[in-house]
């Protein structure tokens, strides 16, 4: 739960705005500009995580905080180093409603067959615990900084696995066995999908049994109002090691398309 910082003269006040946030939960409104997609790249798109940086503070974070973000979002395209605004929520139950993904036309589960993944519409697991899912994996990363398991296909697989979540029909892939198609037939083609499938039944299991809650970790959710045109992004509360944890360098950022399109 965000802190308020001001001091409030009456009591009723005080009361007034902490029923407000039991009621709504926690946000802010940021801007931020897009820096460092990273070096790693599959199928012709760079992967999570990447680097963003607040231009303007709604609370959340201090202007100029660099962010460690990972997007949880194959559906949306965007080039260059863009500047967009975003509401930023605590990841909790509460705050689902707001989230870009909290009421999806259609919700898609993966399954295994031989080597291969297929995909079936599902209402399982709730938009809620896909977001919770979708934490667990991209902390399977952050643990995996600084060890030898921090190898460029475990970054591949995490957020292949991340964006199975959300995929919607117009990107899942049709046919699911042509790579160009969509993402189901590029982790097919790319030879992922046993591991795809197992990292996204250890986020089940971690959510609906191991008692996962995705602590410390927000959901950067764009202006609705341009039909949330940016992507959407989740971010772990930044350490000072933030930009380290990137793990990449700065690089070619001016002409490159960001998700599924491929490099210039």
């Amino acid at each position: 739960r965000r802190k308020i910082h001001k001091m409030w003269k009456t009591s009723f006040l005080g009361w007034a705005l902490a029923s407000m946030l039991i009621l709504t939960g926690s946000a802010s409104a940021d801007t931020f500009t897009f820096t460092n997609a990273g070096s790693v790249t599959w199928n012709g798109v760079y992967v999570n995580p990447y680097s963003a940086t607040v231009d303007q503070a709604g609370g959340t974070f201090a202007s100029g905080t660099v962010l460690t973000i990972y997007c949880d979002d194959w559906n949306t395209d965007f080039s260059g180093n863009p500047t967009w605004n975003a509401t930023v929520y605590s990841l909790t139950a509460v705050n689902e409603p707001n989230f870009k993904y909290a009421k999806p036309a259609s919700d898609y589960n993966v399954t295994l067959a031989g080597n291969q993944l297929s995909v079936a519409l599902s209402t399982t697991p709730t938009p809620f615990n896909r977001y919770l899912e979708a934490a667990w994996l991209d902390d399977q990363w952050r643990n995996a900084i600084g060890t030898s398991a921090a190898t460029a296909d475990l970054q591949i697989k995490l957020a292949a696995a991340v964006w199975t979540l959300f995929v919607d029909a117009a990107h899942v892939g049709s046919p699911l066995t042509d790579p160009n198609s969509g993402l189901i037939g590029a982790i097919n083609n790319s030879g992922y999908a046993t591991d795809v499938y197992n990292y996204l039944q250890e986020a089940q299991t971690a959510v609906t049994t191991g008692g996962y809650t995705a602590a410390d970790w927000d959901v950067i959710v764009p202006d609705a109002g341009n039909g949330f045109a940016m992507q959407e992004f989740l971010v772990h509360a930044p350490e000072p090691s933030a930009v380290i944890l990137l793990g990449t360098v700065v690089g070619v950022l001016g002409l490159t398309k960001f998700r599924r399109k491929r490099q210039a």
